[in-house]
C-alpha cells in the first residue's frame, strides 16, 4: 500500500518497534523529522542506541561527514521526506551513499542504502513517516557483480567508472593507464581530479540530473591524461539496477580527440568559406543531389529580401521572372537528370520588385564512389551587360533592314550592269574585273547582313523552323556540289542515307558554313573528311580537315557571338556570327554541336540531329 491508515498509533508504534527490519518512525516536522520510534533491527544496522536517538531529530543523529565534499545524503533524504509530505505516497529513493558515524567515536564508516519512504495517514492527516532502509554495502549480490563487472570492463578498450550516488567505487585499468592514476586515487571524489577544471561543473550538474530521474546521459567533455594533455572524450552513463533498484551508475568514455580536431578544422573552414562566400559579389548556392536548395550566401538575401524558409527547396523558383521560371526549371531538371553542368541565363526579382538578369552556373560534386552528392552553383549578375546587347542588337536590327532595301537594289543594278558589259567587254579585261569585284563585295555585305539579323532573330528568341523530312547525306551531296577548290578535296563517308525530320535549309546554311569555314581557315588541307553516321538515335555529321588546328583554351569560346579564333591575325574577314548561328540552330532542333582540333593535326566541327525513320 502506498498510503498506511491506522486507527491506534500506540499499538502501531509497539508493532514497529518489534519488527525484524530496519525501520524509524518519523514526526512529519519539517525540516527536523523527529524520530518517534524505532526498531532494535535499525540500531544494530546504524550502531546506535534506542534511549540516544528517540525525540532528536534524524539528521542531528545522522548528519553527513564533515569535510565530505561529495556528501549528499541529509540533502537527498530530505528531498524524499519533503517528497511524502507533498504527495502522501510512498517514495523509494535509489541506492544512497550515506557514510554513519562509529558509537563513541567522531569517525565515520562508508555505508550504501536502499531507502524507502512510506506515509502513515490518520483522518487524511498525515501523522508519520515510516523511514525503512536496508545495507547492501556487503551484498553478495553486488560483489559478485562486482567481479564479473571488473572482468570484462578491465579488458574493454573503453575507460569505465563506477560509482554509487556521486562516490567512485571503480575505475578500470583502461582509465587509470590514461590518467596516470592509481585505483586509490580514483575513489571517492577523486576521479573528478582527471576531469579538465572549466569541465567539472557542467559534468557534475548532467550527473546529479541523471541521478535525480534514473536515467542515463551522453557528453563529451575534456579529462588530463598521464603527460597533463587535455584529451577529449565522449562518454554514456547509464544506471545500473537490482531487483528494479537503482544501485549504481556506470559511465564508458573513448578517446575522440583526433576526430574534435578534425571535425574543429572542419569547423573553422566552413565558417573560412562562408565568410569568403557572402563576401564575394556573387550569389552562391549549394543544393543536394536533387537539387533541393540547402545554402545561399549573403548576396542572395541581400539581392532578392527574401529569408532561407521563403526560397529553401523549390523556393527559389519564385523569384525568377514568371516568362523565364519553366526554361530555367527544364534546363535544371536535365543537368539533374544527366549530371552534365548547368549553364543558363534568366531574370531575378530583386528586393526593389524589379528583375534583373543573372548567369546562373552550377556544377555537380561527386563522392570517391563517383555518385552526385551536391551541386554547388553560382549567380552572376549580368544585367548591365545584357542591356548594352540590347541597345546594340537593337541598332543592328534597324541598320541591318535599313540596308537590306537599297543593298538588295545595288545587286541587281550591278547584275544589270555585268550583263551589259560584258555584251561588248571581255570578261577577263579592266571593266569585267571591276564588275566583278563589285559583285562579290556585294555578295559579302549581304552575307553580313544575313548573319546580323540571324544572330538578332536567335537572340530575340525568334529563331523560326520549318521542319520536314530529308535525306541527310542527299543534302550534303548537293550543298558540297558548288563548296570544293582547286586546293581541297571534299570526301563524303559513312552512312549511305541518314533520313531526319528537320528544317533543311537551316540545316543546309549549318553545312555551308562549317565546310566554307574549313576551306578557308584550313586552305593548305588536301582532303576534307565529311563523316555521317548512326550514334545511338541521333544523326551525327563530322566535318575534319588537316590544317594547323585550334588552340586549346580558344575552342571553348567558338561559338560565342562575335567571337573570332584568328581575331588578331587580320587575314580573314567576317564578324564571328556564323558558328553561334550554327551552334543555335541545331540546339533549336534538339541537337549538339561541337569542336575537336589539335594544334599541327586539324579540326573535327560536328553536330548531331535526332534520327527519324523515313518511312
Amino acid at each position: 500500500m502506498n498510503i498506511t491508515q491506522v486507527k491506534d498509533p500506540n499499538a502501531l508504534l509497539a508493532i514497529i518497534n518489534n519488527l525484524p527490519g530496519n525501520y524509524l518512525i518519523l514526526l512529519p516536522d519539517f525540516p527536523k523529522f523527529t524520530i518517534a520510534e524505532i526498531s532494535e533491527a535499525y540500531n544494530e544496522a546504524t550502531d546506535t542506541e534506542r534511549q540516544d536517538i528517540i525525540g532528536r531529530g534524524i539528521f542531528e543523529v545522522f548528519p553527513d561527514a564533515p569535510g565530505d565534499e561529495i556528501a549528499d545524503g541529509v540533502k537527498n533524504l530530505t528531498a524524499s521526506f519533503a517528497q511524502v509530505i507533498a504527495t502522501h505516497a510512498r517514495h523509494e529513493m535509489p541506492v544512497q551513499r550515506y557514510p554513519i558515524r562509529l558509537s563513541g567515536s567522531t569517525d565515520f564508516v562508508e555505508r550504501f542504502w536502499l531507502t524507502v519512504n512510506n506515509p502513515v495517514v490518520i483522518n487524511g492527516k498525515l501523522e508519520y513517516i515510516i523511514h525503512s532502509i536496508t545495507d547492501v554495502t556487503e551484498s553478495k549480490l553486488l560483489r559478485s557483480r562486482e567481479r564479473y563487472f571488473k572482468a570484462l570492463a578491465d579488458g574493454s578498450p573503453f575507460m569505465m567508472w563506477r560509482t554509487a550516488g556521486p562516490s567512485c567505487i571503480y575505475v578500470n585499468d583502461t582509465w587509470m593507464r590514461f590518467t596516470g592514476t592509481t585505483l586509490e586515487e580514483n575513489l571517492g571524489s577523486g576521479h573528478l581530479k582527471a576531469i579538465h577544471p572549466e569541465d567539472v561543473g557542467h559534468q557534475r550538474e548532467l550527473f546529479y540530473d541523471a541521478v535525480g530521474r534514473t536515467g542515463s546521459y551522453e557528453s563529451k567533455y575534456r579529462i588530463i591524461d598521464l603527460h597533463g594533455e587535455a584529451r577529449w572524450v565522449t562518454m554514456k552513463v547509464v544506471p545500473l539496477q537490482i531487483d528494479g533498484s537503482t544501485v549504481e551508475f556506470v559511465g564508458s568514455l573513448i578517446d575522440v580527440t583526433e576526430q574534435e580536431m578534425a571535425d574543429e578544422r572542419i569547423r573553422q573552414s566552413e565558417k573560412f568559406l562562408r565568410q569568403l562566400a557572402d563576401s564575394i559579389i556573387q550569389i552562391v548556392w549549394v543544393t543536394d543531389a536533387n537539387g533541393m536548395h540547402e545554402y545561399y550566401n549573403q548576396r542572395w538575401y541581400d539581392l532578392t529580401g527574401t529569408t532561407f524558409e521563403e526560397t529553401e527547396g523549390e523556393g527559389w523558383n519564385n523569384v525568377f521572372h514568371p516568362d523565364d521560371q519553366q526554361r530555367a526549371w527544364n534546363t535544371w531538371r536535365h543537368s539533374l537528370q544527366t549530371g552534365t553542368p548547368y549553364e543558363i541565363e534568366y531574370r531575378l526579382r530583386k528586393y526593389t520588385g524589379e528583375y534583373i538578369w543573372v548567369l546562373g552556373r552550377a556544377a555537380p560534386y561527386f563522392d570517391e564512389h563517383g555518385k552526385i552528392v551536391k551541386w554547388f552553383g553560382t549567380c552572376t549578375d549580368i544585367n548591365d551587360q545584357k542591356m548594352l546587347q540590347q541597345q546594340k542588337d537593337d541598332f543592328i536590327n534597324i541598320a541591318s533592314h535599313e540596308l537590306k532595301t537599297p543593298l538588295t537594289s545595288l545587286t541587281a543594278n550591278i547584275q544589270f550592269i555585268e550583263r551589259e558589259v560584258l555584251k561588248s567587254q571581255p570578261v577577263d579585261g579592266p571593266l569585267g574585273k571591276l564588275v566583278t569585284s563589285c559583285f562579290r563585295n556585294v555578295k559579302k555585305l549581304n552575307k553580313i547582313i544575313a548573319d546580323l539579323l540571324d544572330a538578332n532573330s536567335i537572340g530575340l528568341g525568334q529563331l523560326t523552323i520549318s521542319a520536314r523530312l530529308f535525306d541527310m547525306v542527299q543534302l550534303i551531296r548537293d550543298a558540297t556540289v558548288e563548296l570544293s577548290n582547286e586546293r581541297s578535296t571534299i570526301q563524303l563517308n559513312g552512312s549511305s542515307e541518314a533520313w531526319v525530320y528537320a528544317d533543311a535549309g537551316k540545316i543546309e546554311q549549318v553545312l555551308v558554313n562549317l565546310i566554307n569555314n574549313a576551306l578557308k581557315y584550313a586552305s593548305d588541307s588536301k582532303l576534307l573528311l565529311i563523316d555521317v553516321r548512326t550514334e545511338d538515335n541521333n544523326i551525327k555529321v563530322s566535318i575534319t580537315d588537316q590544317g594547323k588546328g585550334i588552340a586549346e583554351e580558344k575552342l571553348r569560346f567558338l561559338f560565342d557571338r562575335y567571337y573570332r579564333a584568328d581575331m588578331g591575325s587580320g587575314k580573314y574577314s567576317g564578324m564571328g556570327l556564323g558558328l553561334y548561328v550554327c551552334a543555335n540552330i541545331i540546339k533549336g532542333h534538339g541537337g549538339q554541336i561541337g569542336v575537336e582540333s589539335r594544334i599541327g593535326e586539324g579540326s573535327t566541327f560536328w553536330f548531331t540531329l535526332p534520327r527519324t525513320d523515313a518511312h
